[in-house]
């Protein structure tokens, strides 16, 4: 069952002014994961998060993505992507 990847507008935003290398590997990572999210890659649950909308991170070199997972429309939601150092959870 493979699931559909949507940024929301502020994590577009961020996406858009990464260097393209970046881009690339986030979007090959987000993919794969897309494709078998049960098979925990490099995927975390965010702390403090309420426990009907957890939030989960995906770590991908220096970068990170934050996403939400809604699983009645196969949709992995990507929320924030960043650079380790400037990223907040």
């Amino acid at each position: 069952m493979v699931y559909e990847v949507v940024f929301t507008h502020q994590a577009e935003r961020a996406f858009a002014v990464l260097p393209q290398a970046a881009r690339i590997r986030i979007e090959i990572a987000l993919e794969r994961y897309a494709a078998n999210p049960f098979h925990r890659q490099d995927v975390k649950k965010v702390r403090g998060c309420p426990p009907e909308k957890p939030r989960y991170r995906i770590r991908i070199g220096e970068y990170r993505a934050t996403f939400r997972i809604i699983r009645n429309r196969l949709v992995i939601c990507v929320l924030a992507v960043g650079k380790k150092e400037h990223f907040e959870y």
